[in-house]
Order: structure tokens, then sequence, then C-alpha cells
């Protein structure tokens, strides 16, 4: 299946799911208390969570951008630029790692899997649409700018 968004055509990758506890709520936890923290570093606005463990649908190991869905609504456009296989794996969305959780550190990881859990909290069905690309960057801004995505920090 694929839709169109703007001049590009996106193909669903599948829905978006989460490890969940014996209630069948997401299971979630908290990374940065996993940290040391010798430096006494600060968290990111995001780095409180809690966090979800992500089970994405499976995804190529290209370049590309992807848009995540509910009810036919873009709640969030991103990027790969190298791969959404690896951006949306144990070191991107799917598992905070505890030095995202600091200032200096991937806030956008904190940010995205934190709004995801909440909506699969909710009971929302949530949908990965991704358009593979080798140059993302001009896409993603321009699906950005021209979709305002609710889950995206719009630019100033």
């Amino acid at each position: 299946m694929a839709v169109q968004l703007l001049d590009w055509p996106f193909v669903l990758a599948g829905a978006i799911e989460a490890e969940r506890d014996d209630s069948g709520a997401p299971a979630t936890y908290t990374a940065h208390e996993r940290f040391a923290n010798p430096k006494g570093l600060a968290l990111n606005k995001w780095g409180a969570g809690p966090f979800v463990r992500l089970r994405p649908p499976p995804l190529p190991k290209v370049p590309g951008v992807y848009a995540i869905v509910h009810a036919s609504s873009v709640l969030y456009i991103g990027r790969a630029r190298d791969s959404l296989f690896v951006r949306w794996g144990r070191r991107g969305y799917s598992v905070i790692d505890p030095r995202n959780c600091y200032v200096g550190g991937q806030s956008t990881n904190c940010h995205v899997n934190h709004l995801i859990g909440d909506a699969l909290a909710e009971g929302w069905d949530l949908e990965l649409w991704i358009h593979e690309t080798p140059v993302p960057d001009e896409i993603e801004t321009t699906l950005r700018r021209s979709l305002h995505p609710i889950w995206n920090i719009q630019d100033a």
C-alpha cells in the first residue's frame, strides 16, 4: 500500500508496537537511572521519560524519510540519513540509551519514544510509513513545513 505525501510516495512499513506488561499496557522504564552521571549532567527536556521498548516493523538499511501516522493523520516526520533500520533500532528510537537522556545526548530519541509510549498507552494504533531516498533532508524539511505534524518541534 502506498500514499502520496506532497510529491513523494510513502509505503506502509507496518505498525509501531511496544513491549507490554502483564496488564497489556506498554511496559515503561526510565533510562537515566541506569547511568552513574559522574559529571553531574542535567537531563534534557524529555530525559526523565518514561520510555517504552519499541518493536518497529521490519525496515530497510537505506536512508529515507518516515512518517508516524495515526488515523490517517501525520503526527511526526523524520529522516534517517544513513539507515531507516538503524534509526528505529536499538541505537535509535526503540531503546533509549541513558546518555541520550542528558543535555548533549540525542534528545529527539527521548522525545519521540515518549510520545509513542503515551499514544500506545491511550490505545492509539500507530503506523510507520517510509520513503526511501539517498537525500532525505530536503524532503523532510518540506514535509514538516507543509504538513506541520503535531509531534515535530516546529522551526522557529
